[in-house]
């Protein structure tokens, strides 16, 4: 007979873990990618995947190392155990580098100095090499006369330090003639290497190093290695229900609401031109579900290092960051510049794919958690105020929320966008949709769930915000294109809010006007209006 008292078993989830052993040995939940990594290990010789940060590129080199030194114990019951019987799995030397660590040439060739050290201690050195790529050759000769399998080599984070340095020309320059004095070895050793994986987020084709070995084979946009980091939408709910009931518990959601809380926060990244192939940013759906709370944990745990200077040195606003496109050839040859931010925010997470036409990707924001992370830069530059300035009334917007004061929000609203700077484009719509963007921007980041131009039976209204139990619908416009009365006409006249009104929610139908002359160039008037079911 089941005892009622008997605790429930506990379940380990794998946030922040990059080791494939830990996971397995400890028995944590794993969403099974060995297919994939078994197509990597075995298709082709010189293989490189970008993606962003925290997106389990060290957990996926990490399980290549286990495969090729033939960690058969720790794949059990995995998929790869169906594509390779475990009698044939061999064994070989595996090579692994990781230049996270290194933010100037002295550190990485230090670096490199000491992780062929440790390898020379297993394999033997060769005193008459002193290069680090001849160090590097001898070891893998010895390797393989040793073994008499050829080696594995991995390099995780391969451009870490090439980021650091992309606004210093100087140290840049120096660390790119470390790489090219290096990456020429896995050439010169093909004949001895079975598999070079190379990790990284951005591709710096001014190495020499994707020219040099000429039969890479970029994963990065291929449609088969897609889902390879991430997790699918199927994956989450095959391998975590139990924790989506426990959120959804906790918040008063169902399973359905839940899963969509979770889809607007972490969904929504595609890295290829087939669309349905999706993934949440594992890192913060799985601190999400083992924390119970819908946290900004990509963002809080430290954006890319060029992320700031990126966006400032362009002088982007962010109006344009919807929509932007890019050919498709570019994504896989072209190198990051600073003056032309689009790829880069592709490359590091910031936009994705969300639509496909032959030979060219329209991108967008992925998801709140990231409209967020870009509004908190963004928004200081493009109204041109101090960041401590609009932290500030971010925070006394989020006060106001938090009691419910909805008039005291909209001044502070007004305060922040008070004399922003004239569109470079003229045009009535040009202006309501710059002024669109900096109410959903400080809406954003004071905590909102924002939702622009919703659409529901009776049609669009501009912006719906939601912040707990309270939910705001706004139209904006013009004084010159009808005003503050012609934003609450369209109001009643099309009850928006009825879609949103629920048992336990406030909703608010906020009117808002803004004028373009030059003593305001912000609010010029709002009104508010608390609905309530008829």
């Amino acid at each position: 007979m089941e005892n009622k008292d008997e605790k429930k078993e506990v379940r380990l989830l794998s946030d922040g873990f990059q080791s494939f052993e830990e996971i397995r040995n400890e028995h944590r939940v794993y969403v099974d990618k060995t297919d994939m990594v078994w197509k990597i290990a075995n298709t082709k010789k010189y293989n490189f995947l970008s993606r962003p940060r925290r997106f389990g590129k060290s957990l996926l080199t990490d399980t290549l190392k286990c495969y090729f030194e033939a960690r058969t114990d720790l794949f059990q019951g995995l998929k790869i155990m169906e594509m390779e019987k475990e009698e044939d799995w061999v064994k070989r030397a595996v090579f692994q580098f990781d230049f996270s660590g290194c933010e100037t040439a002295a550190a990485l060739e230090s670096y490199l100095s000491g992780t062929l050290s440790e390898y020379e201690n297993i394999y033997g050195k060769e005193n008459t090499h002193e290069t680090a790529k001849d160090r590097f050759l001898a070891l893998m000769k010895k390797a393989y006369t040793k073994t008499g399998q050829q080696v594995a080599v991995l390099v995780d984070e391969y451009d870490s330090p090439l980021q650091h340095t992309l606004t210093k020309e100087e140290e840049h320059e120096k660390l790119v003639t470390v790489y090219r004095s290096f990456f020429p070895v896995m050439k010169t050793g093909s004949n001895l290497i079975k598999c070079l994986f190379i990790t990284g987020i951005t591709k710096f084709t001014q190495l020499s190093l994707f020219s040099m070995l000429n039969t890479m084979s970029i994963l990065s946009s291929n449609s088969d290695y897609a889902t390879v980091c991430g997790i699918t939408e199927q994956e989450l709910i095959d391998n975590y229900m139990p924790e989506i009931e426990a959120l959804g518990e906790k918040n008063g959601w169902t399973v359905e609401q839940t899963l969509q809380e979770l889809r607007n926060m972490y969904d929504g990244y595609c890295f290829s031109s087939n669309l349905s192939k999706s993934v949440y940013n594992p890192f913060s759906l799985i601190s999400a579900l083992a924390d119970k709370n819908l946290g900004y944990y990509w963002t809080s745990s430290g954006a890319s290092a060029m992320l700031n200077d990126i966006l400032i040195q362009s002088d982007e606003d962010g109006e344009g960051l919807e929509g932007r496109v890019m050919n498709q050839e570019d994504i896989d040859t072209s190198d990051v510049n600073i003056e032309s931010p689009t790829l880069f925010l592709y490359q590091s997470g910031y936009l994705t794919i969300k639509d496909y036409s032959p030979g060219v990707y329209i991108l967008g924001i992925p998801n709140n958690e990231v409209r967020r992370a870009l509004f908190n830069i963004v928004l200081p530059n493009a109204v041109r105020k101090r960041r401590s300035v609009v932290d500030n009334e971010i925070a006394r917007m989020r006060l106001a929320l938090n009691k419910r004061d909805i008039v005291d929000m909209m001044e502070h609203l007004k305060l922040i966008i008070l004399q922003t700077p004239y569109p470079t484009q003229k045009g009535e719509h040009i202006y309501e949709e710059r002024f669109q963007f900096f109410v959903k921007g400080a809406l954003l980041l004071c905590g909102c769930y924002v939702l622009g131009e919703n659409h529901i039976a009776t049609g669009r209204p501009d912006l719906v915000a939601r912040y707990g139990n309270t939910t705001m619908v706004f139209e904006l416009k013009l004084d010159n294109n009808g005003g503050l009365e012609a934003a609450k006409q369209q109001l009643a006249d099309r009850n928006y809010t009825a879609a949103y009104l629920q048992e336990g929610s406030d909703v608010y139908a906020i009117a808002v006007s803004f004028s373009t002359d030059d003593s305001i160039r912000g609010i010029s008037g709002y009104d508010i209006k608390k609905m309530s079911i008829s």
